[in-house]
């Protein structure tokens, strides 16, 4: 079948496979920590900053993403980075030092920005118009749905044939099913041409880099990331220690804390055809507002109620603001540098983590916590009233 004639949906098929396939061993990273802290005799510290430099990496990278993409076209750049992610799971397999690791990280996280989020969402941009929020949303939840099957595997295999043989396993269905899926659909015609009117490439409309980077809308967007970053990543170091300090048994507050992923595919889909109906600066500012009041309901973390509050509130927002950014971006700044805007989205987002995941002794009393809540919040405000994109007025 041809691209011009093949359907969108199964694009979106391939994409969510790709989500689902890369995605779930990067959530499913915790399986491998401690086998291989022990197997080495690193600190939990060391081997964390070893971990830390591939989401480095992936923030990096996404800056040469739009650069990448117009020049070598969305199939040769996912296959490239999906084939980086697989060889990168396979070194780990193999890797015997500190120097090593390292490096196979750095590749890794240069792969997974080259083969899914931010090609991902400039393939759904072109191949949809009517449904592009659904689309994303269903691309999109392949990573939460992704981490929940990979991590019943990788422990499995873990557990029965150590970490070297987990990495492996990783690898595999990248391999074999990932690679091949994106070499047989995403052809070069589905890179320059859509169906169904969709917006292609050539002829969407919006702002230069340069001239985005001067707008409001621009760095609203740049401080939302940084806000709902440093939430994220913070709720994810810091959680199930807030809970025992208050009084829950650590089982307990690990059970708490993994209830969360049961909302956040649920979330990630819904976030989608929300972005349709009400478009998705609204939604983008309702799941800034949502998250606020999830970490604000912790201040009665000693009270199952209020921790239930937040594992809803919270959990059915972590995940949506990668398949929201190309729509608030796309309404804001255009479509035509998506690529390059939504890659500089990408280095505030890591700003973002490296501030959440801070280790050195804080506060973890409920009442310090609303600090992480604030910043949201007061972006979910501001963030409704951006500027929209309009042709007519050049904006």
């Amino acid at each position: 079948m041809s691209a011009a004639r093949r359907s969108p949906w199964v694009i979106a098929a391939v994409l969510f496979t790709t989500m689902f396939l890369i995605w779930g061993p990067i959530n499913a990273s915790g399986v491998f920590f401690l086998p291989v802290i022990r197997h080495f005799g690193w600190s939990r510290a060391f081997f964390s900053s070893i971990v830390a430099i591939a989401p480095l990496s992936a923030g990096l990278a996404g800056v040469f993403i739009g650069s990448l993409l117009e020049r070598f076209g969305v199939r040769k750049v996912m296959i490239t980075g999906a084939a980086m992610v697989a060889l990168g799971f396979l070194g780990l397999s193999r890797a015997n030092s500190a120097v090593a690791f390292a490096a196979l990280y750095l590749m890794l996280g240069a792969g997974i920005t080259a083969s899914t989020v931010i090609p991902a969402a400039v393939l759904i941009t072109r191949w949809f118009r009517e449904q592009r929020g659904l689309a994303l949303g269903i691309v999109f939840s392949g990573v939460p749905l992704g981490g929940t099957g990979i991590t019943m595997l990788a422990n499995y295999v873990v557990l029965h044939y150590g970490f070297r043989m987990g990495f492996v396993a990783n690898a595999l269905p990248i391999a074999l099913v990932v690679v091949p899926l994106l070499a047989a659909f995403l052809d070069a015609p589905a890179d320059a041409e859509a169906s169904d009117g969709a917006t292609t490439g050539a002829a969407a409309d919006g702002l230069e880099v340069r001239e985005a980077v001067r707008t409001r809308s621009f760095w609203m967007i740049a401080i939302a990331e940084v806000m709902f970053a440093t939430a994220a990543i913070g709720m994810r170091v810091h959680l199930v220690p807030l809970l025992t300090g208050v009084g829950y048994a650590p089982t307990v507050a690990a059970s708490l804390f993994s209830a969360m992923f049961v909302f956040r595919a649920v979330g990630t889909f819904l976030a989608g055809p929300l972005a349709d109906k009400f478009g998705g600066r609204a939604t983008f500012a309702m799941t800034l507002l949502s998250a606020a009041l999830g970490i604000a309901s912790l201040l009665g973390a000693s009270h199952l109620a209020a921790v239930a509050a937040f594992i809803v509130l919270f959990g059915l927002v972590r995940e949506t603001p990668p398949a929201l950014a190309p729509i608030v971006i796309g309404e804001t700044l255009g479509t035509k540098q998506l690529a390059r805007l939504f890659g500089i989205q990408a280095l505030f987002t890591t700003f973002g983590f490296a501030l959440g995941a801070d280790h050195r002794g804080p506060d973890l009393r409920p009442h310090p916590l609303l600090l992480r809540g604030a910043g949201p919040l007061l972006v979910a405000v501001g963030g409704v009233d951006g500027d929209q994109y309009d042709l007519c007025r050049g904006r």
